[in-house]
């Protein structure tokens, strides 16, 4: 294993008119959409465009030989009057369609709240998505209790150049800087000690993890895993905040030995200790976001040996960040585990936003689809270093090692605000949020381009269906093309996951054929999976993986009643196939 430096990617902004004008959501009441069972109505606060706005009041003119006094309230009162009447009528006019549909679809306890062109109601979930994307709604607002708001959180120090670029100090400055969000670091350990990362440890027995034996709490002889989180999480000790999550909380597994080496098996423990790090299945203190900037040497190559704790990971509503690698910046440089699915790989820009000659291009060597997914700032940034005595060290790191922690560090600070979002809402929200740097759409040097805190945080908060195809943005992996959301139907091997399960289907059967008498299947299959494919027969018998041949192969019993279509199943997806029937000999 070596360690190799991950690049940062950028994400293309795709916010139309047509959205802009559609209504937005707080963290509150995506939290409450997140957490409501279906049919449960929600109180909200929709806001719409009123045609009235109340004219500023003056003051009137009074005649000569009247009572001021007496004729400024008789004016007042006339005036009030007018104003009442007129913001009741407008009102009525103006919310009359929301409320006649919204009460149809099965709204209840739906109040007029005409001073300030809102109605009140409760909604299932699906009638406030609907409310969300409404062109007349400018807003819709959980309708919950308002208490004596905290402290706003305060960063000491300037933003460095690459945490400004990411666009954290828009959150920061509404108290969204982590807090409550976990990042996991996989690397050669963290210095405790430093001035910026030890108020951010987690502590106690589940986190800190040396697969090795040789540390029991956090040490770092090499110095690129603290370098690697304090872009993550680290504070602003030394004058400048470095860190892009300066609030959220850091564990960690020290993969790399003393020596700079790393097991693969010292990885896999490491994996297994991150999704349960207390070892009991009863307590839940997994991380947000596990941050890899590392890769196994050798580009171009599709190395799968993670793909199953990625998976577990994934499965676990876990994120996971890869740094793209350091082999650009020739095309097809991808690495693995980079290039694995179900990752989010970054890539590398400078400060011009131009991608960094050292980051790692596309295509994918696992799937052929672009590479990397993201990109991030990763030429020139301010870090910390290995302390001395408890002192704070600082250094200039370049590598696509250090644009991954400000993904990761983008991740905390998402999840940190909007803890109901899951991690995949996360990702589809820092992909359409991203900043365009390239051709026009993701492309093999930037991804989907400049990742955008500020931005991704808006997608999330606002649960808008850009493509119409009744999936927002929180269900649906690619809100720009309606043929995909979940459910859609898959097409083989085209490099796009229509139906949003994290795969594309490239399932290809070669052949499928009954013995004579019927009693036998001999069939063979082939996918760009690999041994990860796991295929098998529906309701059946699974099928046998060749490594020698790369293909999965089944020769037995045939299914019972020798159906005239049989469906071959894995996890990408599944397809149909008509064996050659039985022919009787004579």
């Amino acid at each position: 294993m070596a360690v190799r430096a991950a690049a940062a990617c950028s994400l293309a902004l795709l916010l139309a008119a047509a959205c802009a004008r559609a209504g937005s959501a707080g963290v509150e009441l995506q939290a409450a959409l997140d957490a409501a069972a279906p049919g449960e109505s929600i109180p909200v606060i929709v806001r719409y465009e009123p045609s009235f706005q109340p004219p500023r009041f003056r003051k009137a003119a009074v005649a000569a030989g009247e009572d001021a006094g007496g004729a400024q309230r008789v004016r007042r009162a006339v005036r009030r009057e007018q104003l009442l009447r007129t913001l009741r009528d407008s009102a009525a006019g103006d919310s009359q369609d929301l409320v006649r549909e919204a009460q149809s679809a099965g709204a209840s306890h739906v109040r007029q709240l005409w001073l300030s062109h809102s109605i009140a109601l409760r909604a299932s979930r699906e009638l406030v998505w609907k409310l969300i994307a409404d062109p007349r709604v400018l807003e819709v607002h959980l309708d919950g209790v308002v208490t004596v708001p905290p402290p706003k959180a305060a960063v000491a120090g300037v933003p460095e150049w690459n945490i400004a670029a990411l666009g954290a100090p828009a959150l920061w400055a509404q108290g969204l800087s982590g807090a409550g969000a976990v990042v996991a670091s996989l690397d050669t350990g963290v210095d405790g000690a430093h001035p910026d990362l030890a108020p951010a440890y987690r502590g106690g027995a589940n986190s800190w993890y040396d697969p090795y034996g040789v540390h029991a709490t956090p040490h770092d002889a090499d110095g690129h895993g603290t370098q690697v989180l304090g872009l993550a999480v680290g504070g602003s000790a030394g004058g400048t905040a470095i860190g892009v999550a300066p609030d959220a909380k850091w564990i960690a597994a020290k993969i790399f030995n003393d020596a700079h080496q790393a097991s693969e098996s010292a990885i896999h423990l490491a994996y297994q200790w991150v999704i349960d790090p207390d070892g009991d299945p009863a307590t839940d203190d997994a991380p947000d976001v596990v941050l890899n900037s590392w890769d196994i040497a050798g580009e171009n190559v599709c190395h799968s040996q993670f793909q199953a704790d990625i998976d577990a990971l994934r499965a676990a509503d876990i994120a996971v960040v890869y740094s793209a690698g350091n082999f650009g910046p020739n095309p097809a440089t991808s690495v693995s585990p980079a290039n694995n699915l179900r990752v989010t790989s970054v890539g590398s820009v400078d400060a011009a936003n131009a991608v960094s000659a050292f980051s790692s291009r596309g295509p994918s060597a696992c799937d052929g689809a672009f590479f990397p997914k993201i990109v991030a700032p990763g030429d020139g940034l301010r870090t910390s270093d290995l302390s001395l005595a408890g002192a704070g060290q600082y250094t200039t790191v370049a590598g696509t090692s250090f644009a991954a922690p400000e993904v990761a560090g983008v991740i905390a600070l998402l999840r940190g605000a909007t803890p109901a979002a899951s991690a995949a809402e996360t990702d589809a929200a820092i992909a359409l949020g991203a900043l365009d740097l390239d051709v026009p759409g993701p492309d093999d040097n930037t991804g989907y381009g400049l990742v955008s805190a500020d931005r991704a945080l808006q997608l999330l908060t606002h649960p808008v269906d850009d493509d119409h195809d009744g999936y927002s943005i929180n269900t649906d992996c690619d809100d720009r093309d309606a043929r995909v959301h979940p459910g859609a139907a898959e097409v083989r091997r085209d490099g796009i996951d229509q139906d949003c399960n994290g795969y594309d289907l490239t399932i290809d059967v070669k052949y499928a054929v009954y013995s004579h008498d019927g009693g036998k299947l001999n069939l063979r299959a082939t996918t760009m999976l690999g041994a990860d494919a796991a295929l098998g027969i529906a309701g059946g018998a699974p099928l046998t993986w060749r490594a020698a041949r790369r293909d999965w192969i089944y020769t037995g019993a045939a299914p019972e009643g020798t159906p005239a279509e049989i469906v071959i199943q894995g996890v990408e997806g599944q397809v149909s196939v008509r064996p050659r029937p039985p022919t009787r000999r004579r």
